[in-house]
């Protein structure tokens, strides 16, 4: 999405050659293979620790950190991992979405018309609330040490990233849509009418 704002701002007029069909199959394809391959190390990792004779987990879904704390193995080198996985992946995008998104700030902070800066800033305002909400919350739940693990506080957390970014994505987004727009406003009016 990040690409997709850059190029729709930085290069309006080359929007159509840049961001063809062809790229948007690899982008998407890449996006889904990463998604893919980024939890095979757990996953054999996970799959050779022993685990207490209780196998129930204290969270909403069968996630790595209340894992680790069910298990009964040393899990140093599955932490390392994860620190290593991190840095890889998740600093790598972070750091290509910024780069990204300075470059549309260089760009909107040079349009003429506070009516163009506007409406750049509106295009990416939600993608980007969406994007820091998602990485704050990624940050809470894995990199942030706490040495007695905080059940509640994380599940909660866990939470936003694993429900509420992918609920806010399509509405922000379709929110921007005049036909959405509209029908809304017809759904509420009518509603309010009849009542």
């Amino acid at each position: 999405m990040s690409y997709d704002r850059y190029v729709a701002i930085c290069n309006p007029l080359r929007y159509s050659l840049v961001l063809n069909k062809k790229i948007c199959v690899l982008l998407a394809g890449v996006s889904w293979l990463l998604g893919i391959i980024d939890p095979l190390p757990y996953i054999v990792v996970l799959s050779r620790f022993p685990f207490y004779s209780s196998r129930e987990i204290d969270h909403f879904f069968c996630d790595l950190m209340p894992l680790i704390k069910v298990s009964c193995g040393d899990v140093s080198k599955f932490m390392t991992i994860i620190c290593v996985e991190g840095a890889l992946i998740g600093i790598t995008s972070f750091v290509l979405i910024l780069t990204s998104y300075s470059y549309i700030m260089t760009a909107v902070t040079s349009m003429k018309t506070a009516l163009a800066r506007s409406k750049a800033f509106s295009t990416c305002s939600a993608h980007l609330t969406v994007i820091l909400m998602l990485y704050l919350s990624l940050i809470c739940v894995y990199i942030i040490p706490s040495p007695d693990y905080n059940t509640h506080s994380k599940k909660c957390v866990a939470l936003v990233n694993t429900v509420l970014v992918p609920i806010l994505n399509p509405i922000l987004y379709s929110l921007r849509n005049k036909d959405v727009k509209f029908a809304i406003q017809k759904l509420f009016f009518r509603e309010t009418t009849t009542t």
